[in-house]
């Protein structure tokens, strides 16, 4: 299957202080046409700076590339202007952002916010245009489409704007479409409308999708692929079954456990102890080590290297160095 986007050794850092601190260490991922991507890992793992980092979205923050490549079809985009970027944001990569309630602007109706993409990208007369955005609408499922481009998004509930930013994002067409903790803020039931929306549309309509989560279910259901990070890295990528029939990383085996499972008789979850670590300051050789139940002494010396498996899936961990006989212990 043919590659969209390929991420290769990304390390993007942001500037405090006049330090410079690095948040993504040499990540490295692709995503194929048609597929479903999933990016799962706490709060802090460098997920959103991923996906921020592949649309160039800096602006206003410290925030740069500092080394690696994205390939975009046969496009290098850590080379690309902010006026170049500009072109291919909306129309051939779109994101949904995390925070539906904040990500519109509350002085814009949502005509005007819908279909100033379609103007800029399409070349659609007003005219043209409109016609167009109340056709996203109803794609995406809301109803009186025509009158809601003459609302503001305070008159509008949190599922119903997020259905909004769905349709802005698919409004051109985009090849890819990332969506960042697409269902943050929604009730449950919400929730399920907006994932069974995505997964439809991402049929319908052939796209690529780069799901960022941290919620195992939502992976489970929506992803063909899975990549976990942890601290600006990836620790593991494989198919999603394999992952949640046979996790390899520690860190991945404690996500899984933690989810809830139906029939599970238990007074407290599982959890992982600890938090992640400070970007700023970050532990000695592998930076789960000390989080970690099945750490050995190497583990708080040498950050390990990535180990690629006959199925393809990859994992990051001294275990599977001791299993090869490449350390001993």
């Amino acid at each position: 299957m043919e590659k969209l986007l390929q991420v290769e050794k990304l390390e993007t850092e942001f500037t405090k202080d006049k330090q410079k601190i690095k948040i993504l260490h040499g990540v490295t991922f692709s995503i194929k046409k048609g597929e479903v991507l999933g990016l799962v890992g706490e709060s802090g793992s460098g997920k959103s700076i991923t996906s921020l980092s592949i649309m160039k979205l800096f602006k206003g923050t410290s925030g740069e590339i500092s080394a690696g490549k994205i390939q975009f079809r046969d496009q290098e985009l850590t080379t690309k202007s902010e006026s170049d970027m500009r072109k291919i944001r909306g129309k051939q990569i779109a994101m949904i952002f995390q925070e539906p309630m904040t990500s519109l602007n509350p002085v814009m109706k949502i005509g005007e916010q819908l279909m100033e993409p379609i103007r800029l990208h399409l070349g659609l007369t007003d005219k043209q245009a409109r016609q167009h955005a109340i056709s996203i609408l109803k794609k995406v499922g809301i109803p009186r489409a025509d009158e809601i481009l003459h609302e503001f998004p305070h008159q509008l509930s949190g599922g119903m704007r997020q259905r909004i930013m769905i349709a802005m994002a698919i409004s051109c067409n985009p090849q890819l479409l990332i969506a960042d903790e697409p269902t943050t803020a929604l009730d449950v039931t919400i929730q399920a409308q907006i994932l069974d929306l995505i997964k439809k549309l991402q049929k319908t309509e052939d796209m690529s999708v780069l799901l960022i989560t941290h919620d195992l279910g939502v992976v489970a259901e929506m992803c063909d692929r899975v990549v976990v990070m942890y601290a600006g890295r990836v620790v593991e990528e494989a198919d999603v079954f394999e992952l949640f029939e046979s996790p390899k990383h520690p860190y991945t085996k404690g996500l899984i456990n933690s989810v809830p499972k139906l029939g599970q008789q238990k007074d407290r979850l599982d959890s992982i102890k600890g938090n992640v670590p400070d970007p700023s300051n970050l532990p000695k050789g592998c930076k789960f080590a000390p989080r970690c139940i099945e750490a050995l002494p190497i583990c708080f010396q040498e950050e390990p290297a990535e180990i690629i498996f006959e199925n393809g899936r990859s994992c990051s961990c001294w275990l599977y160095e001791q299993e090869r006989g490449g350390i001993h212990v």
